[in-house]
């Protein structure tokens, strides 16, 4: 093979090679050309939002299924139980993880649920009721913080946390996610499965 020819077969490599990476680095540093739709079913928060320092160090370098409630009402309760539930589900990807509660309340190991309950009699429609529960909840793996800060920080940027939502943040401490207390549990753990896919953090 002529030099010529070797020279031309080496840059045609290397072009192969360098082109779609530095595309690659353009998209994502400008937005330019990126889908507008995402597979993900929780909301995408705005970029470069960090959260306060001591929400980072409460997540220990891990990514953080975080729940934020003043007071803890009986929905609070819940979303804090499912937040547990979800790092428990997770499997193998639960050592990346840490859950955090952000509140003012009491840490409680036993945990008085209100909870809809589906009765159905054959050939009826299932009918709800509300009844209480006493659940045991798994604190081991939970951190709990009380700073006005992260509070703040929250009402700052306008993020709606009053309904009890659970966040997924990065372990950077950057806000990726917001799922909305109505959203189905095998939704969440669908994003947080596929960002902890997508992601060598953690």
């Amino acid at each position: 093979m002529s030099a010529k020819k070797k020279n031309w077969l080496i840059n045609s490599i290397w072009l192969i090679t360098i082109v779609p990476l530095a595309l690659a680095w353009y998209m994502a540093f400008t937005g330019i050309g990126l889908p507008g739709s995402t597979k993900n079913k929780g909301e995408l928060m705005p970029s470069g939002l960090v959260v306060p320092q001591q929400l980072i160090d409460a997540q220990q370098s891990h990514w953080g299924i975080v729940v934020v409630s003043d007071q803890c009402n009986d929905l609070c309760q819940q979303q804090v139980y499912r937040a547990q539930q979800l790092y428990l589900s997770m499997g193998k990807h639960a050592e990346r993880l840490q859950t955090v509660w952000v509140s003012n309340d009491t840490r409680r190991e036993t945990t008085e649920l209100t909870v809809n309950v589906a009765f159905k009699k054959p050939g009826e429609q299932a009918s709800q009721s509300t009844g209480r529960i006493t659940m045991e909840t798994e604190f081991k793996k939970m951190a709990q913080i009380n700073d006005n800060a992260a509070f703040q920080w929250f009402n700052d940027n306008q993020i709606p946390w009053q309904d009890n939502s659970i966040f997924f943040i990065d372990p950077n401490g950057i806000l990726v996610l917001r799922f909305d207390p109505e959203l189905p549990g095998r939704d969440i753990m669908s994003d947080i499965k596929w960002l902890l896919k997508a992601s060598r953090l953690g």
